[in-house]
């Protein structure tokens, strides 16, 4: 492997598997290198140290780190930071064996920290697939409720 710990951490790693912890790169990076670079007695616990340290310190520019439930996860700094949730609804509902298991999976392999994450950009992406569908029906309810109070007016 040509390239050093911290550029492919900060080039491929944290890029492709946004946030996981630090020692899940240090492990990432010495599988795909097939050696420890590291004179170290625990490299992949001196790597997550670098990775935690420079990003902490400021010296690593193209990440950035954030706390989640007692865990500092890296992320790319280019990535959108999440909005307040102050504006969230929470809401329940059911979901098939199979669905769950989708949604897991994408939680397992990184492409969203949680199952909320998961099941938000799914909906996300649902409402974007459909949006000419939901615009027509948001225009047919507002006509409703226009007939609605015509009829309450008489």
């Amino acid at each position: 492997m040509k390239q050093g710990f911290m550029e492919h951490v900060a080039t491929i790693l944290v890029p492709e598997f946004p946030g996981q912890p630090a020692l899940w790169y240090a492990k990432a990076f010495l599988d795909e290198a097939g050696t420890d670079g590291s004179d170290s007695k625990t490299p992949e616990q001196s790597l997550a140290n670098t990775l935690s340290k420079q990003v902490q310190t400021g010296r690593e520019k193209r990440v950035r780190r954030e706390r989640i439930k007692g865990v500092y996860r890296f992320f790319p700094a280019s990535a959108q930071v999440k909005p307040n949730s102050s504006e969230e609804i929470i809401v329940q509902l059911s979901l098939s064996k199979q669905t769950l298991n989708d949604i897991d999976n994408l939680v397992a392999l990184g492409k969203t920290l949680s199952r909320k994450d998961a099941i938000t950009w799914l909906i996300l992406e649902g409402i974007k697939t459909k949006r000419a569908y939901l615009d027509k029906l948001a225009s047919v309810r507002n006509r409703i409720e226009l007939l609605k109070k015509e009829v309450e007016g008489e």
